[in-house]
């Protein structure tokens, strides 16, 4: 979630954005404001649009999720990507986990996307393939891991979806707070590799709090 709607771009763009966003049902706007009043780091509404316009084109049977929080991203994937689509989203906060598996429980989608109260690099180093959609959202610094552990896990085609990957802009910034260096270092590596492996084909957008987005090609 980046921190203001002008954090990227500029102030009308972004209001203009904003005002033609696809509308989310009850449950999602809900989620929306639980997570605004408690200052907790949900994917953007755009940002979701994109996730879900992307689950219905690659139409994902496996999807992994880094970084659960309340259950949003989760919940907009597994809509997305159909009924046969099972959703596993990882997160190490066992008040997150829990709070997300009420949200899910009402969404009514309990029976299709698997929380797991896990370290998102243990649990996800454990998981065997095939994945076919990855979306990470999770610890920042660990953006590299996450890129090796899960290419080799992706199926032929499988899309990598990632948040937060220009950081408030400050990841094409020279002058950078010293509290945020390792977070941009670890930002400015996963951009380069994910748009520079041989194995996959990937782009940065200018979305939300910078989205980047990739597919395996060998």
């Amino acid at each position: 979630m980046k921190d203001a709607l002008d954090a990227i771009l500029k102030p009308e763009q972004a209001a203009y954005l904003e005002r033609i966003e696809t509308p989310r049902d009850a449950l999602l706007v809900e989620m929306e404001a639980w997570a605004r009043a408690h200052r907790d780091p949900i994917s953007d509404p755009e940002v979701a649009s994109f996730l879900a316009v992307t689950a219905r084109a690659a139409r994902p049977r496996t999807i992994v999720e880094l970084g659960t929080n309340i259950g949003y991203g989760a919940i907009v994937l597994a809509r997305a990507a159909g009924p046969e689509a099972r959703v596993v989203t990882i997160d190490d906060d066992a008040t997150m986990v829990a709070r997300a598996r009420d949200f899910i429980a009402r969404a009514g989608l309990a029976d299709r996307i698997e929380v797991r109260h896990d370290d998102a690099l243990r649990a996800l180093a454990a998981l065997s393939g095939p994945i076919d959609l990855a979306y990470l959202d999770c610890v920042k610094e660990h953006y590299p891991q996450y890129l090796d552990l899960v290419v080799p896990k992706l199926s032929p085609g499988g899309v990598i979806v990632a948040d937060n990957v220009l950081w408030k802009g400050l990841v094409a910034q020279a002058d950078v707070p010293s509290g945020e260096l390792a977070r941009v270092s670890a930002l400015r590596a996963f951009n380069d590799a994910i748009v520079s492996r041989p194995d996959l084909r990937g782009v940065i957008l200018p979305l939300g709090d910078g989205v980047a987005y990739a597919v395996k090609v060998a």
